[in-house]
């Protein structure tokens, strides 16, 4: 299979599942070093923190630490990206995400804020999650988990769990919450330490529970593909959204300020509303 073709299915698999795989994007330095750098934040966290993110594990922001810098420019990923057919994505945010040994599932949830526009109910996506994962993932100790296709089909999910990012989801308050809960169109996606999986931030997901007795790390960031045609209020979102590039050194600063969102009209940003509406069907 030639590097064209792999691309093709990759591309159409976005498109149709939500979701693609290009494995080990990370080569062997770079995969230990941002092992390094996600340990010394992870290590840093109270354990309130912990708690508060139950579910997920944590949430440590990747401005924390501008070594992310470099992972965000990674001229892998990016190369991934224009793959896909996205050669001029911006980038716009990132965290840390590791659910420790024997810590519950991560609930169902879709990403994506900007459903009171049209375009967010068409086959162009506006937001991509690159995550890379630091360990090999299975479902014992809480891999990927994706609804395929739900970017683009309304689920019963998307009403059970409309806003999905609250305080009772996060520490589990309600572990039989159907958000919590395996359905038969689970799909699981293992992967290897350094691979990296890019999905539509529609894309209903979650993980399953780690049954472990290891962490289990994944570094998600926020790139957005298609930014110089978005819509102006899309532009206008992402451009005035608070950015803390300015508070890395220079260098960090010079490695992503091409994939920073940046807007010049004069349309008012975009609503933040993470509820997809009946156009969903």
């Amino acid at each position: 299979m030639t590097t064209t073709t792999i691309a093709l299915d990759q591309q159409a698999q976005l498109i149709r599942d939500g979701y693609c795989v290009f494995a080990q994007a990370l080569d062997a330095e770079m995969l230990a070093r941002v092992r390094a750098a996600s340990d010394g934040l992870l290590d840093a966290q109270s354990a309130e923190h912990f708690e508060e993110q139950k579910s997920t594990g944590s949430m440590i922001s990747v401005y924390d630490d501008p070594f992310f810098a470099e992972l965000v420019a990674y001229p892998a990923a990016l190369a991934a990206l224009a793959s896909l057919g996205y050669p001029k994505p911006r980038w716009s945010s990132g965290f840390v995400i590791s659910k420790s040994g024997h810590s519950p599932p991560l609930f169902w949830h879709q990403d994506w804020w900007g459903w009171n526009d049209p375009i967010s109910y068409t086959n162009i996506p506006q937001q991509l999650f690159l995550m890379y994962y630091l360990v090999d993932t299975s479902i014992e100790n809480g891999c990927l988990r994706v609804i395929a296709g739900s970017h683009r089909k309304r689920h019963r999910m998307h009403d059970a769990a409309p806003t999905a990012h609250t305080d009772e989801l996060r520490r589990v308050t309600d572990p039989s919450h159907p958000a919590y809960q395996s359905m038969p169109e689970d799909q699981a996606v293992p992967v290897k330490a350094g691979d990296l999986v890019i999905g539509d931030s529609r894309l209903l997901h979650g993980a399953y529970a780690n049954q472990s007795d290891q962490r289990r790390t994944v570094i998600t960031l926020w790139y957005h593909p298609t930014f110089d045609m978005s819509p102006p209020r899309i532009q206008a979102h992402l451009s005035h959204k608070q950015s803390r590039v300015a508070e890395w050194p220079t260098k960090a600063q010079e490695l992503v300020q091409r994939l920073v969102p940046t807007y010049e009209g004069n349309a008012e940003p975009l609503e933040w509303n993470r509820a997809p509406g009946h156009e969903l069907t």
